[in-house]
């Protein structure tokens, strides 16, 4: 339970100490650059199972992108897609033995949200342009422009929270159970961590998908 709150430092790298953290968000990202490339490396017109689920998920998220940002699917789908993968596969890494799942370290959420908070000028002003895109902060009226970037600070303060909240109580909860019923439990609760890992990336995705929306759509929207 103590480690959840204060992570265990690995080893120490010039003086700047490495957490476990740290060492499984290495780890996270290894196996998702591995993954992807021996994924992609052969693919073939009829697809095999693996490509199938790869293409599967491709489509699921650049329909999600079309749905909220018509047009905008494949210029979002780089960014979203890889947080969306890397949000999950963070999510469950703490199922595996001697692994720390990375978000439910809030520096790591943070850092997520901080990318978001960070590509929503990126993305609004290269579609819009810069004297378009600031305008927005400026309507209705010139006096709220000050409340449009307390918004945008406080959004990114609460997705990290989120996504930090829900998977720090979740291995909360999953250590608790299983420290009072560590034969019967396992099973079910690395089933429900699973699920409510991949719900937790799916939220984030989508509010990351509305702000970056927000910031692209025409004044007239």
């Amino acid at each position: 339970m103590e480690e959840i709150f204060n992570p265990q430092v690995f080893f120490v790298f010039l003086g700047i100490p490495v957490t476990k953290t740290v060492v499984s968000t290495w780890v996270v990202m290894g196996f998702l650059v591995l993954f992807s490339f021996f994924l992609t490396r052969r693919m073939r017109p009829v697809p095999t199972r693996l490509q199938n689920v790869l293409e599967l998920f491709v489509e699921a998220i650049l329909h999600l992108v079309e749905e909220m940002s018509p047009g905008n699917g494949k210029r979002f789908l780089p960014l979203v897609g890889t947080l969306a993968l890397f949000i999950g596969t963070s999510d469950v890494a703490g199922l595996v033995p001697w692994l720390k799942s990375p978000t439910s370290d809030f520096n790591t959420t943070l850092a997520l949200a901080l990318v978001v908070f960070f590509a929503v000028p990126f993305y609004g002003i290269t579609i819009k342009g810069v004297r378009n895109y600031f305008r927005s902060y400026l309507s209705p009226s010139p006096i709220l422009a000050p409340f449009h970037v307390i918004s945008e600070i406080t959004r990114t303060v609460s997705l990290a929270l989120r996504l930090f909240g829900n998977i720090m109580g979740e291995e909360i909860i999953i250590a608790i159970l299983f420290l009072l019923s560590p034969l019967f439990l396992p099973l079910p609760m690395m089933l429900f961590s699973i699920f409510t890992g991949i719900i937790q990336a799916y939220i984030f995705t989508v509010l990351s998908v509305v702000y970056l929306s927000a910031a692209v759509e025409s004044s007239g929207h």
